[in-house]
């Protein structure tokens, strides 16, 4: 199931930059990522973090330590190489 013309319109933006979508390919990598060892390796990941909890890629675990990738945020990583940046 690909990502429809819609959702890519929507997430370019979001995606539009190299380090968001590095960001975002490390915790789908994971689907599963700790939130302290990103804010340390990643820098200006709070921003980055921010973008991708808003565009539902991902979300935040109920100890508030980890962060998930979503069932839409599975969808996109699948087929992030054919979202155009910017």
């Amino acid at each position: 199931m690909g990502v429809d013309t819609v959702t890519v319109a929507l997430l370019s933006s979001t995606l539009a930059s190299q380090a968001v979508r590095q960001l975002f390919a490390k915790i789908a990598g994971n689907r599963i990522a700790n939130l302290d060892s990103l804010k340390t390796e990643v820098p200006g990941a709070d921003e980055q973090i921010a973008a991708l909890k808003d565009a539902d890629l991902v979300g935040l675990g109920d100890s508030g330590k980890n962060l998930y990738v979503t069932a839409k945020g599975m969808k996109v990583a699948r087929d992030l190489d054919k979202i155009p940046i910017g």
